[in-house]
């Protein structure tokens, strides 16, 4: 028992001097590939699906679902109020890019036009624990006036979770906030879908995403790989340790 305990803590000290690698499985997370030179409505029959990785939802199924891509420049030097043609197709000015700084994707939450954007994410491992991690605000757009909500509701494969509500002020700006969930994968491959929730209807409420990261700790194959070795060695000296008791 002594010498089994000695391999568990052996084989744990190797793995910890390994380190641990935590896999992104999130392609352009943080929205900085896009096709587009400027912002611009995108998703289905809406400007295309220049955003790399990501689809909109647009015009499906007879439905408007209005997306948005915002290039956000940097936090001190321009964002999406003040870059690329007339400022009403923008938010109003107390609005800035998150902390990550360049682009990101806002989403019209009043409904029916509550805006989709979703990815395909593969190699997930059944029964495994996924960590999600994205940064979102509550604004409004510069053509519109009065109080606004906003919330996101959070799909991944059956998984379902939805944020707490913010209220935005008339020409408000919530500030950037963090969110983190904890999923288990019932499959190699699922959906990761986010949808804007928010009213009243109308005026309409922007929800901002950005920085979007899913990942799974797993240890690297040179972790595996000193595991190994450490058991195979104790196993030997284990046998060794055998032998000696069976001459004496």
């Amino acid at each position: 028992m002594k010498v089994l305990g000695l391999a568990v803590i052996a084989a744990a000290a190797m793995l910890g001097a390994t380190g641990v690698q935590a896999t992104e499985f999130v392609q352009n997370g943080g929205f900085e590939q896009s096709s587009y030179i400027h912002n611009t409505q995108f998703g289905a029959s809406f400007g295309g699906q220049g955003v790399t990785g990501w689809t909109g939802l647009g015009n499906s199924g007879g439905v408007e679902h209005l997306e948005f891509y915002y290039r956000g420049g940097t936090q001190t030097t321009e964002n999406a109020t003040n870059q690329y043609g007339d400022p009403l197709g923008y938010l109003w000015a107390p609005f800035t890019v998150s902390g990550q700084g360049g682009n990101f994707v806002g989403l019209d939450s009043g409904p029916p036009y509550q805006g989709v954007i979703e990815q395909v994410i593969n190699g997930l491992t059944v029964g495994g624990t996924y960590h999600l991690s994205f940064e979102w605000a509550g604004g409004q757009l510069r053509n519109r006036d009065g109080d606004t909500y906003d919330q996101i509701e959070v799909q991944f494969g059956s998984n379902d979770v939805i944020t707490a509500q913010v209220n935005v002020a008339n020409h408000g700006f919530t500030g950037w906030m963090t969110q983190t969930y904890d999923f288990t994968a019932a499959s190699a491959t699922q959906t990761l879908r986010f949808l804007a929730v928010g009213g009243p209807g109308g005026l309409p409420p922007i929800a901002a995403i950005d920085n979007v990261s899913l990942t799974g700790g797993v240890p690297e194959p040179a972790a595996w790989a000193l595991m190994l070795v450490g058991f195979g060695g104790l196993g030997a000296a284990l046998r060794r340790r055998r032998r000696r008791l069976a001459v004496a």
